[in-house]
């Protein structure tokens, strides 16, 4: 686990300039450590060397959709919990989202308390499922 074991830590993909400036104001009033990136090819360069335990990224990207993100994050050991944003409120993509393996879909315009609800239950998932990850290796390797 790395040094900000005890911190939430997160990858956040820039959105549209308005919802950028809505997720820095809702972020940047927390202890996080946030890691901002411009897009996918950014996101996943980061992700290669430097695990966390959610993703935050809209549903457009500038090199992409999140779908492609998300795709590209499951080569990774334990890719981080996707919480995925979006103005359109449309069922189909929300149940697009959960079914490719989402942890969450957030509707802009984006509200301070189910943003950090829902990163801080990403964050503790994620940090459980490397808990039981280490857990098995451990006793298969006993």
């Amino acid at each position: 686990m790395r040094e900000h074991a005890r911190k939430v830590e997160l990858l956040a993909v820039h959105g549209r300039p308005r919802e950028f400036l809505s997720l820095q104001s809702i972020l940047l009033h927390t202890n996080w450590l946030v890691h901002w990136v411009a897009d996918r090819y950014e996101a996943m360069l980061f992700l290669r060397d430097h695990p966390v335990p959610v993703l935050l990224c809209p549903e457009a990207l500038p090199d992409g959709i999140w779908s492609d993100l998300l795709a590209a994050t499951q080569e990774l050991g334990t890719p981080p919990k996707a919480l995925v944003y979006s103005d359109r409120a449309d069922p189909n993509l929300v149940t697009e989202v959960m079914d490719a393996g989402g942890y969450d879909f957030l509707s802009a315009p984006l509200q301070r308390e189910e943003v950090l609800r829902a990163i801080s239950l990403a964050s503790r998932t994620w940090r459980e499922e490397v808990r039981r990850q280490e857990f098995h290796s451990a006793v298969m390797t006993a």
